[in-house]
């Protein structure tokens, strides 16, 4: 059970980490914060299952450096690969489009963008999660014990919303 713990308190800190910085990223680019998610809450469920996996194959094996970073380079790009494509091809939804750069695939992962995710999450599972998160985590772990399902809880309702949604406009549409 608390590897399970510790997994969703590193799913849920890192899907609002990734939350804030797609909207920095939208703010320094645009002008201004990112007006459309995936779910209405403040959470990027790509991060949070790219990290929590990335985490745990830290944490759980003994890997090497060069392990580390192959799988910070795979994992990130994988649930971004497959993410854009459910997105598209279910929800006819593009939250990016990489078209327009260089050695991008249909448009939904590019060389740049894996090189950027593998550069954050290594810096995230070497320092980040070593230095701030796990003493955090330490500190509120009694607390995480009695609360963590409320996260979750709150997590699929806002699936839920955010599917009903998106499915009531594509019918619309259709």
């Amino acid at each position: 059970m608390d590897l399970l713990l510790y997994f969703t308190f590193n799913f849920f800190i890192y899907g609002f980490f990734g939350w804030i910085l797609e909207n920095c990223f939208s703010y320094f680019k645009t002008g201004h914060m990112q007006k459309e998610g995936f779910l209405y809450g403040p959470f990027k469920p790509m991060y949070a299952i790219a990290m929590s996996v990335l985490v745990l194959c830290s944490k759980v094996t003994n890997i090497d450096n060069y392990t580390l970073i192959s799988l910070c380079l795979i994992i990130p790009t994988f649930v971004e690969f497959i993410t854009g494509i459910i997105m598209r091809e279910y929800f006819k939804k593009d939250y990016w489009d990489y078209s327009d750069l260089k050695y991008n695939y249909k448009g939904v992962i590019c060389l740049s963008f894996s090189l950027i995710w593998t550069l954050l999450s290594l810096i995230s599972v070497k320092y980040l999660q070593v230095y701030l998160l796990d003493i955090f985590y330490l500190n509120v772990k009694e607390y995480w014990n009695s609360f963590w399902y409320l996260f979750v809880i709150a997590l699929a309702l806002d699936n839920m919303k955010t599917i009903k949604g998106m499915n009531l406009r594509r019918k619309a549409t259709n």
